[in-house]
């Protein structure tokens, strides 16, 4: 879902990854950012938060071309939001990300899917989550670098029993702040050399690519943001903890990741959405971690240039790198539901998000060996939903994995388990009411219709295994990275 990578969002306590690593000896310009950092602790010990702000700004702008090999070319505007006012600044980021119809599309493709609640206003949710949850923000758009100023109110709250189990001591967090400002300057040094929203756009027409864009923009982040966490000012550390050994580290801590850090809106919210907004940092991490363990940062500064296009090349590596693994692009072509209907939008859901979809019927397992998907929603009488979605996996052994699973999935949103079958046909039909839910398997391809009567169900079947596929190619990009400072 692109409009869940708008803005960071930082609910990790990244300090629990952290492993001690030797100091170097401090180059002059980052000298004089960790110079700027201690000014920056001074000034909110005398309760000068926003001014502390602006001087741990100025000490990323020194330290962060050292660690992270890159220049800033030129210095990067800053503005102050209060935080009353971020619920009307994230509205007016939806309507420049998406039109009216390309989110209603969205959303109703997630109902249909039966990943949100049918009542469920998903614009209030993401911008109640993201009021809560950014601590200060970069903007492509505007080039500039925002800090958050919280509401009196909030300035002074005592922390919750958690938050003072993780270490919070109250009031302004300079370790906290730090951190986000670490993260956000990251991102603003590489629009400076990469064009993040250019990036962005590129992927605009393809949520699983745009989320893959998302995990290498948030991973690069979050890694050079442990590198500073850890003072290791050069980048030359971290870089060679294995990724493996991170992904280990996640697995084991990501039940934990929202109830831990997350507000509570995201608390409560549905698993797509907490998932889909975590993907990108805690994925995205592992996956730069792995280029980086290959081939240094310059490895990440190479990904820029030729952007992972799908959720699986982030959560299997080797499949960007190694063993290039490209998706297969399907066009589902014309697909008419009848009178009273209309088509909504069309879009790709991937493996990571089916994977959420298949959490309680396989997950990753029935999601593993996702090869490309392309998804319809309409819209019919009384504002019923319905839905085609081809889907296409790098074997039958997968497809029929992932048909199994779905079938499962499906029967459990029908609401009667005598449905169930205990072993799954190639090709299952289930219509009540008039209305028919269709699982078939050809050969490494699975279709699904939902929501349409018989005679319709039938045909839109027919029309989605003759849609067209090809192999997506990487088109690489021809913006270079200025001279890197020499280590």
């Amino acid at each position: 879902m692109h409009s869940l990578a708008l803005k960071s969002i930082l609910v990790l306590p990244f300090a629990m990854l952290a492993v001690g690593l030797a100091r170097a000896e401090e180059h002059p310009d980052v000298k004089a950012g960790t110079g700027l950092l201690s000014v920056g602790d001074e000034l909110a010990d005398k309760g000068k938060p926003n001014d502390a702000q602006i001087r741990y700004k100025e000490a990323f702008e020194k330290i962060l071309p050292r660690l992270r090999g890159i220049p800033f070319r030129h210095e990067v505007k800053r503005d102050v939001t209060k935080r009353e006012k971020l619920q009307e600044m994230l509205l007016k980021e939806f309507e420049a990300d998406m039109t009216p119809g390309e989110f209603e599309a969205e959303e109703k493709a997630f109902k249909a899917f039966g990943l949100l609640p049918a009542d469920l206003d998903l614009k209030k949710l993401l911008v109640d989550v993201y009021s809560e949850e950014i601590a200060a923000y970069y903007d492509p758009r505007t080039k500039t670098m925002y800090m958050i100023e919280e509401p009196e109110s909030k300035k002074d709250k005592p922390p919750t029993f958690l938050e003072r189990f993780l270490g919070k001591t109250g009031g302004f967090d300079k370790d906290e702040n730090k951190t986000v400002i670490a993260h956000e300057m990251t991102h603003a040094l590489s629009d400076q050399h990469y064009d993040l929203d250019g990036l962005h756009a590129a992927s605009k027409k393809n949520d699983d690519q745009s989320m893959a864009v998302s995990a290498l923009i948030e991973g690069e982040a979050t890694l050079a943001m442990m590198a500073a966490g850890q003072e290791d000012w050069e980048g030359a550390q971290l870089i060679k903890t294995p990724a493996e050994a991170l992904g280990r580290g996640l697995e084991l801590m990501a039940p934990f990741m929202t109830a831990l850090g997350g507000g509570k809106t995201l608390k409560n919210a549905p698993p797509i959405i907490a998932d889909s907004m975590l993907f990108p940092y805690l994925r995205g991490m592992v996956f730069c971690a792995k280029l980086a363990n290959d081939d240094g940062w310059k490895g990440i500064d190479a990904a820029y240039r030729e952007p992972p296009l799908s959720t699986e090349q982030i959560l299997h590596p080797a499949k960007y790198h190694a063993k290039p693994d490209h998706p297969t692009l399907i066009e589902l072509g014309t697909l008419n539901p009848g009178d009273g209907w209309k088509e909504l939008g069309r879009n790709v859901l991937g493996e990571m998000q089916t994977s959420v979809l298949l959490r309680r019927n396989g997950g990753p397992a029935a999601a593993a060996g996702w090869d490309g998907d392309r998804y319809a929603v309409f819209e019919g009488p009384d504002k019923k939903l319905g839905l085609v979605w081809m889907t296409t996996w790098d074997g039958e052994d997968d497809a029929r994995e992932f048909a199994q699973a779905y079938v499962r999935y499906q029967t459990s949103r029908m609401g009667d388990s005598k449905f169930q079958p205990l072993n799954v046909p190639d090709s299952l039909w289930r219509c009540t009411d008039g209305v028919c839910r269709i699982v078939e398997r050809r050969g490494a391809d699975v279709a699904v219709v939902e929501g349409f009567s018989g005679l319709v169900s039938g045909a839109l079947l027919e029309a989605a295994f003759k849609a067209e596929k090809s192999e997506m190619k990487p088109i690489p990009r021809t913006l270079e990275a200025a001279e890197a400072p020499q280590h």
